[in-house]
């Protein structure tokens, strides 16, 4: 190969290995799936909302919050693929990150790790009605898919746990064989 070939070898090898590496956006933590834009674990465990959030805590996520109609649809047709039953009742529900807790007898549901505001509520007809101190929020088909204000303790519900990718680069490697070798003639 002449000295111009040589030099064109390597600059296309240079291109060729830029062009090669990719960052990626990030991947899920271990025991989570990617949804939509999302890392979820769910859980069948049935827990009270305190222990749904500790156990959430201890993998280092939170409960699910939905931020828009898109993600609501995503996971609701995932967890009926999984085998969450949504029947026509608050009965069947799972728990989410919102709650009022420590707001006195408030409506202002927050998100309960750092007093957030909540852009997107879908919230089941008549809800919330703020009844006998029902602090804590579930996601259920209950006339309709939605968020219902409910009390925090008493019941049991799985839950779905949301974390934040981890993020990461990924480089791709080439070997020599693999790049265009080109003879220019000068």
């Amino acid at each position: 190969m002449s000295g111009t070939g040589k030099t064109l070898f390597s600059l296309c090898a240079a291109l060729i290995f830029s062009l090669a590496r990719a960052e990626l956006k990030g991947r899920c933590p271990s025991g989570f799936t990617f949804i939509g834009e999302k890392c979820y674990h769910v859980s069948y465990e049935k827990a009270n909302w305190f222990n749904a959030d500790r156990k959430c805590y201890k993998l280092n996520s939170t409960l699910v919050v939905f931020d828009n109609e898109r993600d609501m649809q995503l996971l609701t047709a995932t967890l009926q693929v999984l085998g969450l039953p949504f029947s026509n009742s608050w009965k069947d529900s799972i728990w989410t990150g919102l709650s009022c807790l420590g707001m006195g007898n408030s409506s202002a549901f927050v998100q309960n790790r750092d007093g957030a505001a909540v852009a997107y509520t879908p919230w089941c007809p008549n809800q919330p009605n703020n009844l006998l101190a029902k602090d804590c929020v579930g996601y259920a088909n209950y006339n309709g898919f939605g968020y219902h204000n409910i009390e925090c303790s008493l019941y049991e519900f799985p839950f779905v746990c949301q974390a934040k990718r981890v993020e990461t680069e990924s480089y791709l490697c080439l070997k020599k064989e693999q790049f265009l070798e080109v003879e220019v003639i000068v």
